[in-house]
Formats: C-alpha cells, structure tokens, sequence
C-alpha cells in the first residue's frame, strides 16, 4: 500500500463513514440459540465429516444424523 492510497482511506471518526460501516454490520444477530442434546452446551457449531459422523461445536459430542436435523 503505498502513502496515497493510506492518505485516501476512509476516516473512521467522520461521522458519514461510520453510519455507513454500522449498515453493513448486523447488529441484530439471531436470538435462537442451540443447545447439545447431549451435554446441553450451546452448539456454535456442526462438523460433519460424511453422511453418519457429526459433531457439536464447542463441546465435541458426537451428534446422530436426526439431532442435526433437530439443532
């Protein structure tokens, strides 16, 4: 990057660049939440590594195909 092109960004402390950050930015993230049908640790996550092996994310219990489709 060179001096100019850091010169022409945009300043963070200018009001209309900002408003125009925060509309990109989702500031309503989902509310609903799953939990693990095994240890009930919220699930942030689903790694599947084939058809029959699933595993919840952060808590690493394996999941049935039928408790992904439930989460």
């Amino acid at each position: 990057m060179t001096a100019d092109e850091l010169d022409s960004s945009p300043d963070p402390s200018d009001v209309e660049t900002r408003d125009a950050i925060l509309e990109q930015v989702d500031l309503n993230p989902p509310t609903r939440l799953s939990w693990c049908p095994n240890c009930g640790e919220a699930v942030g996550s689903v790694t599947s590594r084939g058809l029959l092996d699933h595993t919840a994310g952060p808590c690493g219990c394996s999941l049935t195909p039928g408790q992904v489709k439930r989460l």
